[in-house]
């Protein structure tokens, strides 16, 4: 999963302006404070410490937003900073409006209650200690000024707090969506190499593991031919033997080299002879002949969809081998037909019907015909003789 943090938000932009305003403005305020009172008495501002305490609050300030510090530092940090205000509150009104910033300090720091407590002290000493202090200089505007000041303080703080909230929940719906994503890409390439095995598993036991297959029955047959000194039968199985294996070999560098299957070059009807000219082949070089035959009907040269044109071809050889190893049939008709917005493919014997559940083949098959929208009909009495196989595929929507 991707750790990666989502780029920055307009929300997140703005609440990192709203955090640097905050400093700019204890500056701001701190110097104009500074000026105010050096400009009205210069020469009370020589006789007292006010400048000595205006750079001291100026330092420790910039060292405690400068220096990241664990909770219990950061207090003492701003006792220190609330500590100078006042000092510099006792000798001058003009450093009363440093309120403002201090309250949203006392706020993000403190936890809420104990925040709203030193709030209101904090008005206190901006609105009374004048009072006491400075008398001549104190008026009704004192208390007042200092309170709306604290108010909308306290309003901003909120209403930052709520957007910080709002940004920490739209990063965390950005973090979960991609980490969605980076699950849902990783099951999307699980689910694809499912296929792709599955893809291959029917592939190889389409072609490689049927020839093999015959290659096997018909080197069995060859070896009672040879014990019988039939070296004219011994010689046209070895021929067919060559034949299936020349086809497997073909079929393995393809799966290799990911190029056309033998089968599958020449026109439709032509390969389907191909396969039913391997299917009489072996069944000769066995002993056990069949009569099987290829009808095409329609536009049968038409030039179809690869998948549609595989499919057709993987369909004839699965039925076809159906008929040779479990219906042992005498007769099997093969039909294709090609129609305008459709092909079908029809396998007709006159052996065993199908019994039980159906095959790994078949149910393969059936699987690849679903793929491309087709429906895979098998009608077969229980155990009575005869069955057909009819596939029928569309010839739009799958390019």
């Amino acid at each position: 999963m991707s750790t990666e943090l989502p780029p920055p938000t307009p929300l997140s932009r703005v609440l990192a302006t709203l955090r640097v305003g905050l400093h700019v403005l204890f500056v701001f305020l701190l110097t104009v404070g500074a000026a105010r009172f050096l400009t009205a008495d210069p020469d009370r501002a020589r006789t007292t410490p006010v400048l000595v305490l205006v750079a001291a609050l100026a330092g420790v300030y910039l060292a405690g937003t400068v220096v990241e510090s664990r909770y219990p530092v950061m207090l003492g940090w701003l006792a220190v900073v609330t500590a100078l205000w006042f000092g510099l509150v006792a000798l001058s009104l003009d450093f009363v409006w440093l309120l403002f910033p201090l309250v949203l300090l006392f706020l993000h720091l403190l936890p809420r209650a104990a925040g709203l407590v030193a709030v209101v002290v904090l008005w206190a000493i901006a609105a009374f200690v004048p009072a006491a202090l400075h008398p001549a200089d104190w008026s009704a505007g004192s208390v007042l000024g200092p309170a709306i000041g604290t108010v909308l303080a306290v309003a901003i703080y909120y209403t930052y707090l709520a957007l910080h909230r709002e940004a920490d929940h739209h990063r965390a719906v950005a973090q979960a969506l991609r980490a969605a994503q980076d699950q849902l890409a990783a099951s999307e390439h699980q689910a694809g190499q499912l296929e792709e095995r599955e893809r291959l598993s029917r592939e190889i036991h389409d072609t490689v593991a049927q020839g093999l297959s015959s290659i096997l029955l018909v080197s069995r047959a060859a070896r009672g031919s040879l014990r019988r000194g039939d070296t004219a039968a011994v010689a046209g199985q070895l021929a067919t033997i060559e034949e299936q294996a020349t086809d497997n070999l073909a079929e393995a560098r393809r799966f290799v080299r990911d190029l056309a299957s033998p089968v599958l070059a020449g026109s439709l009807p032509d390969s389907l002879q191909r396969i039913i000219d391997q299917a009489r082949a072996r069944q000769d070089a066995l002993g056990e002949p069949v009569d099987l035959s290829l009808q095409v009907a329609g536009d049968a040269e038409r030039p179809l969809a690869e998948p549609v044109r595989r499919t057709v071809l993987r369909a004839a050889q699965e039925a076809v081998a159906n008929v040779l190893r479990h219906a042992r049939a005498q007769t099997a008709v093969v039909t294709l037909t090609v129609w305008d917005g459709e092909v079908s493919l029809d396998v007709v014997d006159d052996g065993r019907g199908i019994s039980g559940d159906r095959s790994y083949g078949l149910r393969g098959l059936s699987d690849r015909v679903a793929a491309l929208d087709g429906t895979l009909d098998i009608d077969s009495g229980d155990g009575s003789p005869g069955t057909t196989l009819t596939v029928r595929l569309p010839l739009t929507g799958h390019p």
